[in-house]
């Protein structure tokens, strides 16, 4: 695994479409950016992409549970990065963690969202194959400690 994916962290700056007319971030455009952030990170940690699990393997990863906590306000403009953390691994779901924070280094949300694997056919869970169980697992053990410290990523 790669040292710069270490944590593994997305950065984008605020853009006017993604805000009201006060400028602050429509709520919705946080889930956006959350998932985004998950199918990055499957795409550049696991070495698939959504769409190449979805046609090659027959397989998805829709979510099942979402939850966000709001913090600061973004804005029109702002810089902000999106850490990915990995909380939880089962046979079938993938838990993420991920933090928010604007350029300051303020913790602006933190969202938790469970993925499943899935079998497209049967449309039921499956065992999470290992070419994709073992990539997560290795980045959840070299940020066991970002997760559990509740460091400043």
């Amino acid at each position: 695994m790669a040292g710069p994916l270490i944590p593994y962290i997305i950065r984008r700056t605020v853009k006017w479409g993604e805000c009201d007319p006060a400028g602050i971030v429509y709520t919705p455009r946080f889930l956006d950016w959350i998932l985004e952030a998950a199918e990055s990170f499957f795409a550049d940690i696991v070495g698939v992409d959504w769409f190449q699990l979805n046609q090659r393997d027959g397989l998805g990863s829709p979510s099942v549970s979402t939850k966000i906590d709001f913090r600061k306000p973004i804005k029109h403009g702002d810089p902000f990065s999106i850490c990915v953390l990995v909380r939880k691994l089962t046979r079938s779901t993938i838990t993420y963690v991920m933090r928010g924070r604007n350029g300051a280094g303020e913790l602006c949300f933190e969202a938790e969202l469970v993925s499943c694997i899935i079998d497209h056919r049967k449309m039921k869970s499956v065992s999470i194959p290992d070419h994709i169980r073992q990539p997560i697992l290795d980045y959840q053990a070299a940020t066991a400690a970002i997760l559990e410290g509740e460091t400043t990523t």
